[in-house]
């Protein structure tokens, strides 16, 4: 049996060394790393890495238990990989699901004296539009096993205010983006809208290279998108009688690159390329009713509260009604295989094409 001295001094020591024997345990036996689910299999992801000064916004938790839950074809490459936050609700599900369709980590594009932006970068650009956690879900498209796992790694070791990511892993797409790129990206686009779009009202397609959306963005959308046209003065509408303007289907933004340069070229009002084609080529030809007139000559003279009739939209940021997408809507192919074509298959669909007025913006990165 151990003699503990009835000396208070040596007492007091004991009890100082006890103690911090406990402590030290303590340490070894519960470390504080964050904590997330694979399958029921508590696991500490490791730091990832942001360009972003306000990364820190996605404080690490020790509680955290989001799950991930891996959906494997047996008839194709294609992985789906749900993240379900402490956010998700069953109960009430998200209103609105934000799309971005990316090749690998360089698709987030950079900006000239800055750091690569990051999958964090995209996942703050979101969260800054302040809409409820639980009403906001993102799907996300990549073919880069690497960036998968960096993306994965971020989601399991951060607290990020969003009810659920989903990520569709598509080794075998060539996802471009840009403005000739299209045409060769409408497969990708359908089938992220395919695999994701679910009962959402609200379906956001933003391109992954878009670094700033204006405060109150998201708001805009859904209001313009209840209110109707009728509501909301349109500052090129068609005159005379007859004309008539097609519920909203479709909206975009204006969007330039850091050096002002016009993003959103695609976005415009007039004759389609197609049907300017169709008349160059026509040797009997009569003068046009109207020019195509693009989206940035548009708007000049317009206010915020003001919506401008578009024939055509840009691919920077668009918002969808998700029923559009639910009828069938989609990108299509050959000739039409790029924003326009979306616009006029919205367009045979009952639905009309519009852009915001005044000063709503966006930006691109430079690279």
């Amino acid at each position: 049996m151990a003699y503990i001295s009835s000396s208070p001094q040596r007492r007091l020591l004991f009890i100082l060394s006890a103690l911090l024997l406990i402590a030290l345990g303590s340490s070894f036996l519960n470390p504080l790393a964050p904590q997330a689910t694979i399958g029921g299999v508590a696991v500490s992801p490791l730091e990832s890495a942001s360009s972003s000064p306000d990364s820190s916004r996605f404080r690490e938790v020790p509680d955290r238990k989001t799950e991930l839950k891996i959906d494997e074809r047996t008839s194709s490459d294609v992985q789906k990989h749900s993240f379900i936050t402490k956010y998700y609700d069953e109960q009430r599900l998200p209103s609105t699901l934000v799309l971005v369709a990316t090749k690998d980590d360089r698709s987030w594009g950079h900006n000239e004296g800055e750091p690569d932006r990051t999958f964090t970068d995209f996942l703050d650009l979101v969260s800054r539009q302040q809409v409820p956690p639980q009403d906001i879900s993102i799907g996300l498209l990549t073919s880069n096993r690497e960036s998968l796992d960096r993306y994965t790694t971020t989601l399991l070791s951060k607290d990020i205010p969003i009810a659920s990511v989903e990520i569709i892993y598509a080794p075998s797409t060539d996802f471009q983006i840009g403005p000739d790129a299209t045409d060769r990206s409408f497969q990708s686009r359908n089938m992220l809208m395919k695999e994701l779009v679910k009962k959402e009202d609200h379906v956001v397609w933003i391109d992954p290279d878009i670094f700033e959306l204006p405060e109150g963005l998201f708001d805009r959308f859904y209001k313009v998108a209840k209110s109707g046209v009728e509501q909301i003065q349109v500052a090129n509408a068609p005159k005379g009688k007859g004309s008539k303007l097609l519920p909203l289907g479709i909206t975009t933004v204006m969007c330039r690159q850091t050096n002002y340069r016009d993003m959103v070229r695609n976005a415009y009002s007039g004759p389609s390329e197609a049907e300017m084609k169709k008349w160059q080529e026509d040797a009997s030809r009569k003068p046009l009713n109207s020019w195509p007139k693009p989206m940035s000559h548009i708007l000049a003279g317009t206010s915020d509260d003001t919506l401008v009739r578009l024939d055509g939209v840009g691919e920077t940021v668009l918002y969808i009604r998700g029923d559009l997408i639910r009828k069938g809507l989609k990108w299509p192919q050959g000739d039409r295989s790029n924003s326009e074509g979306l616009c006029a298959s919205a367009k045979d669909m009952g639905w009309g094409c519009y852009g915001l007025g005044g000063g709503w913006e966006t930006r691109h990165t430079d690279i």
